[in-house]
């Protein structure tokens, strides 16, 4: 395959991610017409080729990739089968199912990307796109320009937010360290970039505002004399409320799945519910952290085999960083931060962050290939 050659299979992502960066909401609470057209996108762009490699065991590219396979095929057939016999709500089967489907968005597509180099660059330009949009659409209403309807808080949560403002950030750095005319534009525009997003999340949070402080202070110490307060800041909020009930969730998760040995070791199927200390003991069907969810849904077996991916998915990003630090710090805490202290796991954002750790992975592999070649 001609690598400037972008497949039909990306294609349609691209075009789903513009429309879910304009329209879309990450976990949308009633979904619509826009949700039903970004999923009818992403059907395309998996096509009868991407649901195939489900079963297809001989062609994966990493053990990332394999373990995500291993997990999703035994979530979407025993945490099923729990979830039915157990009674569950349908309704909450089916957007647990939806989620989960989003975590295997690296086995349907990763190898449309093998042989296609400007696929890749396509993609992770569409996720910053993403990140900036999402951060736009937070501030807009705070300047009257754009109100509009619904629920604005799942944007600003977005892990392609924090990737966007890393990526930007890495990006600017290196043009910047080897300087040229036209990477010094590339570096004006990245900064341009994180002048939003740093706008974005004073706007959503003032005193919590670490991250745009850093990149300025940085670049010119700027907002040094604020670090300060950020700091304590922080560290006030975690000595009064701790880490928000995440530990005791956990805990909660786990005294919940002691029901029955049957439920410790498969746990209470898809569409489960449970009271959540981190929520004032309202009865959800999430938690906080992917792999408590794995456990309420999927009890050891799911657990254990996030864990895998979990680890396989932090050795991925160390080869990234070998090559390119900035890439690997921008996929790091959009990966992290769903895993173990925040819900956006549920999200088709956390799945495009597993695609493009697994695309980034297939270009270090080609790239390795073709110096031993060399050789």
């Amino acid at each position: 395959m001609d690598p400037q050659r972008i497949p039909v299979s990306v294609l349609m992502l691209l075009a789903a991610i513009v429309l879910y960066a304009l329209l879309g909401s990450p976990t949308p609470d009633h979904p619509a017409l826009v949700e039903t057209a970004i999923g009818a996108l992403l059907v395309l762009s998996v096509g009868v080729a991407g649901v195939s490699r489900t079963l297809d065991w001989g062609g994966l590219q990493s053990r990332f990739v394999l373990f995500i396979q291993i997990l999703f095929l035994t979530g979407l057939t025993l945490s099923t089968i729990i979830g039915v016999y157990n009674g569950n709500d349908r309704v909450l089967i089916l957007r647990d199912l939806l989620a989960f489907s989003f975590l295997a968005l690296p086995l349907f597509l990763a190898k449309s990307f093998q042989h296609a180099d400007k696929a890749g660059q396509y993609f992770s330009a569409a996720l910053v796109f993403a990140g900036l949009c999402f951060s736009l659409r937070t501030v807009m209403p705070v300047f009257n320009i754009w109100i509009p309807q619904g629920e604005l808080l799942y944007l600003s949560n977005s892990p392609l937010a924090l990737f966007a403002a890393v990526y930007l950030a890495g990006f600017g750095w290196n043009c910047i360290e080897n300087p040229s005319v036209k990477k010094i534009l590339w570096a004006i525009a990245a900064l341009s970039g994180l002048a939003v997003l740093a706008l974005f999340r004073i706007v959503q949070a003032p005193r919590k505002a670490l991250l745009p402080i850093i990149v300025f202070a940085v670049l010119g110490c700027v907002f040094y004399p604020m670090a300060d307060d950020a700091l304590y800041a922080m560290a006030q909020k975690t000595a009064h409320v701790g880490m928000n009930m995440r530990l005791q969730e956990a805990e909660a998760v786990f005294a919940f799945l002691q029901s029955s040995p049957v439920t410790i070791m498969l746990g209470a199927g898809w569409g489960a519910v449970f009271a959540s200390p981190a929520v004032g003991g309202l009865d959800v069907n999430y938690t906080h952290s992917l792999l408590t969810t794995l456990a309420l849904k999927g009890g050891f077996v799911l657990f254990m085999l996030g864990l895998f991916v979990t680890l396989a998915g932090l050795y991925q990003i160390f080869l990234i960083f070998q090559r390119d630090r900035a890439k690997a710090l921008a996929v790091f805490w959009p990966f992290v931060i769903p895993i173990f202290l925040y819900a956006s796991h549920k999200s088709f954002d956390f799945g495009l962050i597993l695609l493009l750790i697994s695309v980034w992975s297939i270009q270090g592999q080609t790239l390795h290939r073709a110096a031993q070649s060399g050789k």
